[in-house]
């Protein structure tokens, strides 16, 4: 199997490498980016190849998190640093969803509609249930569906997978630890079957990718600025993706009264998590409500959950109330979280959120995921799962052209 597919390459962030110019490199994805693996690993090789460049790395990783916020949220953390280079890392997270393929190119098309100048490369992770198909000759159904987006636009990706089954195949490589596994001298590349080790596993995924990018350049058969194109019809017919925004809640929105907003002046979450919200919207109580006129055709919240989360009560255009639960089994502890709601028409839309009165039985979501630290965690800790807020930090929309 192959691992790299140059198509149209990297031409001009190479080209400034070797000047020695200034580059900006921006990391976009999930937990393998944000954490200090390929992403560190790989700028740094950069430095080593190209020293007299200033090479300027930029960590948009959020764990969690798919290429849906990854639209929403490109121009706040992704075209305001004008990039020279973008890496795309979504399909552990997106899984094989079919809309992922209209978000990846909703992410492609804002970039190129920035910068025609701006080069994107797609990177695959793995993830251990995914090894059955590489062992069988078969890249993963997500990274198929991202490589369409590539052929389309002419993007170089990475299946980082292939190295690493191939490892597995080769008895070099155990790729979860487990105490019933043992291979003398064999990399363990994961703990959990999803996070590789740091550094040996990220070290796998990092050879992977500046071996191709040591290709890319080889295959380089021009000089000067290359203009990437950007078709007019899009591949996904009528895809909305582009048209995504992340925004201030209170630009669209009017709040009830019991809403607070919390700064990390006052509120010690609030400084944990102003990396990603300069400040929270927080409600305790039932009946408090939310309500959102906009124009487009998706709406989400992007929010802090944790063990005190409670569920809101949605209303559409004034249809009939259905519930969204902002504690879900990862919830023992905080953590960013994000919500879109069912597409929509393209149009105005009115659209409230009540915290709901009646609780979630989160012991019950703990036990059907069979949880038993967590369920340990509800017992010891019953007040703090007795509770119904609700912690907002940004509003997410699509709102392509009427």
């Amino acid at each position: 199997m192959k691992d790299f597919f140059p198509r149209r390459g990297l031409p001009n962030v190479i080209q400034k490498l070797e000047n020695g110019e200034t580059v900006t490199i921006v990391y976009l994805g999930g937990s393998n980016t944000r954490s200090e693996g390929y992403r560190v690993m790989t700028a740094d090789w950069l430095r080593g190849q190209y020293p007299n460049a200033d090479i300027r790395s930029v960590n948009a990783g959020i764990d969690g998190t798919g290429s849906d916020l990854g639209c929403a949220r490109l121009e706040t953390d992704v075209l305001s640093h004008q990039p020279d280079l973008v890496f795309v890392e979504f399909v552990g997270n997106d899984g094989g969803v079919p809309e992922s393929k209209a978000r990846i190119e909703g992410i492609v098309r804002q970039i190129r509609k920035r910068s025609r100048f701006t080069d994107i490369l797609f990177v695959y992770t793995v993830k251990e249930r995914d090894l059955t198909s590489f062992q069988s000759g078969e890249y993963q159904k997500g990274a198929l569906m991202q490589d369409e987006v590539a052929d389309y636009y002419g993007i170089p990706s990475i299946h980082l997978g292939v190295a690493v089954s191939q490892l597995v195949s080769d008895g070099k490589l155990i790729f979860t630890s487990r105490a019933d596994v043992s291979i003398p001298g064999a990399v363990i590349f994961t703990h959990d079957s999803i996070h590789p080790t740091i550094p040996e596993g990220h070290q796998i995924y990092t050879d992977t990718i500046t071996r191709s990018f040591e290709k890319i350049r080889e295959l380089r058969d021009h000089v000067g600025k290359v203009e990437h194109h950007l078709p007019q019809e899009p591949l996904v017919p009528a895809n909305p993706w582009e048209y995504a925004t992340m925004l201030p809640l209170d630009i669209f929105t009017h709040f009830s009264a019991g809403w607070s907003y919390m700064t990390p002046d006052d509120f010690p979450l609030v400084r944990e998590y102003d990396w990603l919200f300069p400040g929270l919207w927080r409600a305790v109580d039932p009946g408090e409500t939310i309500t959102v006129e906009f124009e487009g055709t998706h709406i989400g919240l992007f929010d802090i959950g944790g063990p005190d989360s409670g569920r809101l009560k949605v209303s559409v255009d004034g249809e009939e109330p259905f519930l969204i639960d902002r504690f879900t089994s990862y919830n023992d502890h905080n953590r960013n979280q994000y919500v879109f709601l069912p597409v929509l028409p393209n149009g105005k839309h009115t659209v409230r959120f009540e915290i709901d009165h009646k609780k979630t039985d989160k012991a019950a979501v703990f036990e059907a995921s069979d949880n038993e630290r967590s369920m340990e965690h509800v017992r010891q800790h019953p007040a703090w799962y007795d509770q119904t807020v609700i912690q907002l930090g940004k509003l997410l929309l699509v709102q392509p052209p009427l």
